[in-house]
């Protein structure tokens, strides 16, 4: 008979490893980046401190030929509180250990299993400890190098001592994760800089700086790459608050243990106080529907008993759970952080709520041009635009369309010159549902402040111009099996973009990107289910819509429904699916206000155009026939272009009506 023996979980995963996201060398490092920055920013925002966090990444051997894959060294430090010495080997070399996983309440880590993961991945490719140095405030700085015994889920400690080093001397408090792993380092839409690039976006809070050390090669010099996200919103995001599961999200089997536990205390007690929207005199209701003594001791409930418990209680009407386990990015930072991304993070800054940034950081990530080279570069152009804009708006000013035309051009070449150049050209296709943020070009928008203002229907967006639109919807929060949920959606329209490639989507959870599986994932489904055409977007059956957009899904949950443990894609719940489908829905109409009135506006300067151009001619006709003198002409000229703007103003007006009431129609629908 063969020999029965228990499995540890670090061994099962040891062997199958995949099912935490290191199938391969390209996506373990990001991987082991990803869980390493998800706790920094964590255990920030749980101690209420702006994150700052660095990610360094050296390449120690240049690959072999013929070999994709070398050992890197993966370091990550942030500026939060620090971890208590006895409690650093259990959270970095142990399997399910951590403090999220009891709690129901929003946060980017829930299992207690990624980072040690991403130890024990590192120490099965090279063979190597991981180094972890912690400080908290008002004491001296630990350090360790450890293994994770993979028989026994267990640290293994390898060394420890005090870093009395200068940089640890003056940090107040923080922590460092050093890990050596094999690994690929790519760009493109699954490397890290996008990753980086997009938790930046998603966490307009945190300032994240990227040092990337390439090692020599026979035929390349050792060189380096440094990436910085500043940090555009100032204030941290609405701390999450800890709530009890609610009824009818729990299982009869969870119950029945949960019952057990309670010991001596009455059923009635139990209930009120162990879940949430139970007060004392529903609890007396559903145990008394149950048949059971209210006062009865919880532990002695038989199975059969806990069931009729379980059906009284999910009969049982209840108010939906609290909210307060959730924290939304938010429709304002939504729009400042895809703005930023893609536009002039100095042009958000603002003295309320955003940072002010030194020069050479306030261009948003990799910026296509420094200031000072921008600054330098359009000095000449920007002075002759400006000038020109000036005296042609002075003349547009009396009515000349001529005029009106150089005006327009003038500011054209204001706007030129103030703008760094952007080539759609560099942008490659992605595949359906994968987004490229560390290869779209940056729109061109005018160095000035710019803000977010009330769309026509009282909507946050920010516009400028013809070029660029940014807007972002936060819905109301929802609940699937008895979670709180919450989905945002934002979208970015802008010129700059090619329109003729599918949309751009980046997928987040809890603030975290999701960079893989996008076709399995409820997000993609969800943007696919849009009817884009209706917003004036081209759309293709079952596909991605079509044009220069990048679209931006969020989900905040106390318990996100992945498909896998390697949290790269949501579940198609059917609720969650609905608040993203309406999420998306409200963002297209407020796109599709925004391409009709520019629509709008397009044709009226095309009518006043021809209308200017035929009047004279018009004119000139009338005098010939009627013989009228030259001021009777000019004041028969000036009578017909006040009826035709009229008529057309009319007509426009008709038109408007029309469409809010099909649109009315259509939302009642």
């Amino acid at each position: 008979m063969p020999r029965q023996r228990e499995i540890a979980v670090s061994e099962f995963f040891s062997k199958n490893r995949h099912l935490l996201g290191f199938d391969s060398p390209q996506k373990a490092l990001l991987t082991a980046i990803r869980e390493a920055v998800d706790n920094a920013l964590d255990a920030c925002e749980e101690a209420r401190i702006l994150p700052e966090i660095v990610v360094e990444l050296d390449e120690l051997e240049a690959a072999a030929p013929g070999q994709s894959s070398t050992r890197f060294r993966v370091r990550i430090e942030d500026n939060g509180p620090g971890i208590p010495k006895p409690e650093l080997g259990k959270i970095f070399a142990k399997l399910l250990y951590g403090s999220k996983f009891h709690r129901l309440k929003q946060s980017r880590g829930q299992q207690g299993i990624g980072i040690s993961a991403a130890v024990m991945y590192g120490q099965m490719t090279t063979g190597e400890p991981a180094t972890v140095v912690s400080k908290m405030k008002g004491s001296r700085a630990h350090k360790v190098r450890l293994f994770i015994d993979t028989a026994k889920n267990a640290p293994r400690i390898d060394a420890e001592s005090i870093d009395d080093s200068d940089a640890w001397r003056q940090k107040a408090s923080g922590t460092s994760i050093e890990i050596l792993l094999i690994g690929q380092y790519k760009g493109g839409r699954h490397g890290v800089e996008a990753y980086l690039k997009q938790t930046g976006l998603a966490n307009p809070h945190a300032r994240l700086q990227f040092h990337y050390r390439k090692a020599a090669t026979k035929t390349q010099a050792a060189s380096s790459d440094v990436l910085e996200m500043p940090r555009v919103v100032k204030a941290l995001p609405k701390e999450p608050v800890e709530i009890k599961p609610h009824p009818h999200g729990v299982e009869l089997g969870t119950l029945q243990r949960m019952l057990e536990l309670a010991g001596k205390l009455g059923v009635a007690a139990f209930l009120s106080s162990s879940f949430s929207r139970v007060p004392a005199n529903v609890a007396h209701d559903i145990v008394t529907n149950a048949g059971i003594d209210p006062a009865r001791a919880s532990s002695s409930l038989s199975r059969l008993e806990a069931e009729q418990v379980y059906k009284a209680l999910q009969a049982q009407k209840l108010m939906a759970p609290p909210t307060s386990c959730l924290s939304p990015i938010g429709e304002a930072a939504l729009i400042k952080g895809l703005y930023a991304l893609f536009g002039d993070a100095s042009a958000l800054q603002d003295d309320d709520d955003l940072e002010h940034l030194a020069p050479e950081k306030a261009q948003g990530p990799k910026a296509l041009l420094s200031a000072e080279a921008m600054q330098q570069a359009a000095a000449g152009a920007l002075s002759t635009a400006a000038a020109a804009a000036a005296k042609a708006e002075d003349k547009a000013g009396k009515g000349k369309a001529t005029n009106k035309k150089a005006a327009k051009k003038a500011q054209g070449d204001l706007f030129a010159a103030t703008t760094p150049p952007a080539s759609a050209s560099a942008l490659p296709a992605s595949a359906p549902g994968e987004a490229n943020a560390s290869t779209l070009p940056k729109p061109s928008v005018a160095a000035e402040k710019v803000k977010i203002e009330k769309d026509e229907e009282g909507a946050d967006v920010l516009v400028l111009g013809e070029n660029v639109f940014v807007t972002a919807v936060t819905r109301p929060p929802a609940i699937y099996r008895g979670n709180p949920f919450q989905v945002e959606c934002g979208i970015l329209y802008s010129k700059d973009l090619r329109s003729d490639e599918l949309a751009k989507v980046f997928r987040f959870a809890n603030r975290v990107p999701l960079l893989y599986q996008a076709s399995a994932c409820a997000m993609t489904k969800a943007v696919i289910s849009a009817p884009w055409r209706s917003y004036e977007v081209l759309q293709s059956k079952g596909a991605l819509p079509t044009g220069p957009l990048v679209m931006l899904v969020h989900i905040a949950s106390a318990w996100v429904p992945y498909t896998s443990e390697s949290k790269e894609a949501i579940a198609h719940y059917p609720e969650v699916l609905k608040e993203m489908r309406l999420a998306i829905m409200e963002a297209g109409r407020r796109l599709q206000r925004f391409l009709r009135r520019r629509s709008r506006e397009v044709d009226e300067q095309k009518k006043r155009e021809y209308i200017t151009k035929y009047l004279d001619t018009i004119g000139e006709a009338l005098q010939e026939i009627l013989g009228l003198s030259p001021a009777d002409r000019d004041h028969a000229t000036e009578n017909l272009k006040v009826v035709l703007e009229k008529s057309r103003a009319q007509s426009v007006s008709d038109d408007e009506r029309k469409r809010k009431k099909k649109s009315g129609g259509e939302a009642r629908a």
